[in-house]
């Protein structure tokens, strides 16, 4: 009997030890650092390195601040002499480089968990650094008496971070790793990214993964983590159908439905409000236009028994179209339209969306555009444009992007490798055509957008940007809501970004809405609970027109 349990508790220690030994080998062999003991380091070295670091750091600044100090009471009361000045600024910008370091060191907890921004010791050392700017500019200005008391706050200040480390340094690290030990293994912070690292680093994972995912999406059609393989070889991506299947972005109940549901802090109808409000100072509108996920409009596809006429299918986003209009921002319904033109696949030969791709074909894009300038030309302001525009079509074919996303073609068993076909899809592009005073042709080329005399802005993200950067090119949707109007517009479009990185980016270009008349704001459904970012207040000030 002993025996045996003595037998059973060598295998389970086998079982326990075998993976993190064999992997503790395998780096030390290659020279590559051994994780295991990242744990360890991070958990009793890291606070203590971070420690003699802030000591070293505020010492020398202390030691700057001295120096600088003497020289400036040394000099003269009229004294001007440049030569002392640089000497003394330089001392300065020793000195403010070293609070940067310090600043990032009380920033940086350990590998991989950061301290807040908003804490005492990184906002009190943020202070510390303003202190510094003064002193410089007082410096340069040659205002010897604010210098003098710049230096005294400062000398103030780094004698209060100094008695912070007056203890003895042994006693004073024990209390560091004691308080360290929470944030080791008390936050996930910290666990799931070493968790994560670790993970990825398996010799055994790396090994396995490959052949894993072959079978996996060979015996079950599992297209992995961001992949949903639908009907007939159609490839969905998994935050589009996720968005449709969890609550309403702004449901409160959400956290009872699924406790391990994504908490969304921002409010995106918040946002457009307050984005309109911005905009009306530039006496500029503001359309919302939200683009219909692929399983939106053919969730048949994905599942056999849905119908696509089910309004349960675009719920969440109905919700956010009516919370939009009842809080006074302009939305346009493109689902209805989309599954009207639904109806016409038979017809047309082709459906609205690549069979492979997150995006729309040209079919798409072109009822998006028609319904988008539909509206434009409703508004007071708008006046038709006398550009002429012809269309030409093409075919392109296009490597589907749910495809490339599920990393399964860059994966390989020995010489087994799998591939997806391209998808051949006709595209329609927009050229903008000069004729001379009897009416011929002189020239014809691409659509081009017109930052200087559009009145039109268009915001959006890769649904703005597939067919029209892309190949073939001018044949996007931006393009056929230039052709319905006749005139030019401009863009600013971000993969994945339309919920607040194209927002920055107009921020950051002043004279861009200097005489537009409406900004049209695109966004795919999904982006209002998984857009990059989330749903940030950007600053868009009348004074950024100057």
């Amino acid at each position: 009997m002993k025996k045996s349990k003595f037998i059973f508790t060598l295998f389970f220690l086998f079982i326990i030890f075998a993976l993190p030994v064999s992997q503790a080998i395998y780096e030390v062999t290659s020279g590559k650092r051994i994780q295991v003991l990242d744990l360890i380091e991070d958990t009793f070295l890291t606070p203590v390195k971070r420690a003699a670091i802030e000591r070293s750091l505020i010492a020398r600044i202390g030691a700057r601040i001295d120096s600088i100090s003497a020289e400036i009471a040394a000099a003269p009361a009229d004294s001007t002499g440049a030569r002392d000045s640089q000497r003394q600024q330089a001392q300065t910008d020793e000195a403010m480089v070293d609070a940067a370091e310090l600043h990032k060191t009380l920033l940086t907890y350990n590998r991989h968990v950061k301290a807040a921004e908003s804490s005492k010791p990184v906002a009190a050392i943020a202070l510390y650094q303003q202190s510094f700017d003064s002193l410089m500019a007082n410096l340069r200005a040659g205002d010897r008496p604010a210098a003098l008391r710049f230096i005294a706050i400062l000398r103030e200040s780094t004698g209060r971070l100094a008695a912070q480390y007056r203890k003895p340094a042994p006693a004073h690290d024990l209390v560091l790793i004691v308080k360290n030990l929470p944030v080791i293994f008390w936050d996930a912070k910290y666990l799931r990214p070493f968790e994560k690292e670790i993970e990825n680093t398996s010799i055994f994972t790396t090994a396995t993964r490959p052949v894993m995912f072959f079978l996996k999406y060979a015996l079950y059609g599992d297209l992995g983590e961001k992949g949903v393989l639908g009907k007939n070889g159609w490839f969905f991506y998994k935050q589009d159908v996720d968005y449709l299947i969890r609550p309403y972005v702004l449901d409160k109940r959400a956290l009872k439905v699924d406790p391990n549901d994504k908490v969304v802090s921002d409010n995106p109808i918040q946002a457009a409000v307050t984005f309109k409000k911005q905009l009306a100072e530039f006496g500029v509108d503001l359309l919302v236009a939200i683009i219909p996920g692929k399983p939106s409009i053919y969730p048949d596809m994905l599942a056999g028994n849905a119908d696509p006429r089910l309004v349960t299918t675009r719920g969440n986003s109905l919700k956010a179209i009516n919370d939009l209009r009842a809080a006074g921002v302009e939305a346009v319904d493109l689902f209805s339209p989309f599954l009207a033109e639904r109806a016409n696949d038979s017809i047309a030969g082709d459906s609205l969306y690549l069979s492979k791709d997150t995006h729309w074909r040209a079919r798409g894009a072109r009822t998006a555009a028609h319904v988008v300038a539909e509206r434009i030309k409703q508004y007071s302001w708008y006046r038709p444009g006398t550009t002429e525009y012809v269309v030409d079509s093409t075919f392109i074919d296009r490597v589907g992007d749910v495809g490339v996303m599920t990393t399964l073609p860059s994966v390989k068993v020995h010489e087994l490798a799998l591939s997806f076909p391209t998808e051949r899809t006709k595209c329609y592009q927009v050229y903008q055509v000069a004729r001379d005073d009897k009416g011929n042709e002189t020239e014809r080329h691409l659509y081009k957008d017109d930052p200087k005399n559009a009145q039109v802005v268009l915001l959006g993200d890769s649904y703005s940007r597939i067919y029209q950067s892309d190949e073939p090119r001018s044949a996007g949707w931006i393009s056929h809501i230039a052709l319905e109007l006749k005139q030019p517009i401009t863009s600013i479009v971000s993969d994945g970004g339309a919920s607040t990185l194209v927002r920055e980016s107009l921020a950051r270009k002043p004279g861009l809405l200097k005489g537009k008349k409406l900004v049209v704001w695109e966004i795919v459904e999904r982006d209002f609970r998984y857009g990059n970012e989330g749903w940030q207040d950007v600053p868009l000030t009348v004074a950024s027109k100057q």
